[in-house]
């Protein structure tokens, strides 16, 4: 298979539902996709299981016990058990435009990572999507007039993320540049996340740092991220944004920068195993 699309997720079946839909008739047809379970209670795994049985893409469910937020415990279980040489990663809040892992694997590139964008939806667009809009195919032509709306009425900001261009127009148009990686929406190589070691599992905050720290080991090595704006779209769901883990998180990040860590001894490969063998 082309790619293995992982998606991390807890306790919400209804955005989940509609993320299914949108995989459904996404325009490659090659991939896997590895749910990365939070821990999530049993009445959304009985409904997960019945998404999963009427997919028309191979599903692996990583599941562990909720001992709390623990996001990069879990996503480096999913990068374990993930099958193919290339990862997108998105968000279980994030709907993916039809062409989403197409231009994802037309822009991979071995050494780099691509750095998708979304377009936040304003509540009232959240509320109104329903299964059988996403399975329409017409996502996209409902959602980017009502977002540019809202951006024009001081309602969001970013709305022209909204409007989308061919590879070879936004090429262009708009010259690639570097920028931070958005969790919600990356790809790269199985072997470039591989060689940090994934993800810091000490990070145990929803803010600061949880994915900002791979970013910043990525870099030490010579991996960037490169901006895709307008292309490998993905919608994100109107919610509440929790900060609370800023103040928590930040010394963990700072003392990583300060060291300047590349491979984290507490990711895929703990340090103890390391030393056993």
């Amino acid at each position: 298979m082309k790619c293995s699309l992982i998606i991390m997720v807890y306790n919400d079946i209804k955005t989940l539902t509609l993320t299914f839909e949108a995989l459904k008739i996404q325009t490659e047809k090659d991939f896997e996709v590895i749910i990365a379970d939070d821990g999530s209670k049993s009445d959304f795994v009985s409904r997960l299981q019945e998404l999963i049985s009427e997919a028309n893409f191979k599903v692996k469910h990583i599941w562990h016990e909720d001992n709390g937020w623990q996001k990069e415990i879990v996503m480096n279980k999913a990068i374990v058990a993930s099958e193919s040489d290339y990862i997108i990663f998105i968000d279980g809040d994030c709907i993916p435009h039809k062409r989403f892992i197409e231009e994802h694997l037309k822009l991979a590139k071995e050494g780099q990572v691509v750095a998708g964008r979304r377009v936040m939806l304003t509540k009232e667009v959240t509320d109104s999507l329903t299964p059988e809009l996403i399975a329409s195919g017409k996502m996209h032509s409902y959602v980017w007039p009502r977002i540019i709306w809202a951006g024009l009425t001081g309602k969001i900001n970013q709305a022209e993320s909204a409007i989308r261009l061919p590879i070879f127009l936004r090429r262009i148009l708009i010259p690639q540049k570097r920028v931070g990686l958005l969790g919600c929406n990356f790809s790269l190589y199985k072997k470039d996340i591989l060689a940090v070691n994934g993800f810091d599992e000490r990070f145990l905050y929803p803010a600061v740092g949880e994915d900002t720290d791979l970013e910043c080991r990525l870099n030490r090595i010579g991996i960037y991220c490169t901006i895709e704006r307008h292309l490998a779209t993905v919608y994100h769901i109107w919610h509440k944004f929790d900060h609370s883990g800023e103040e928590k998180n930040l010394p963990l990040f700072e003392e990583n920068n300060s060291n300047n860590v590349s491979w984290t001894p507490y990711g895929i490969i703990k340090e103890d195993s390391r030393k056993d063998a």
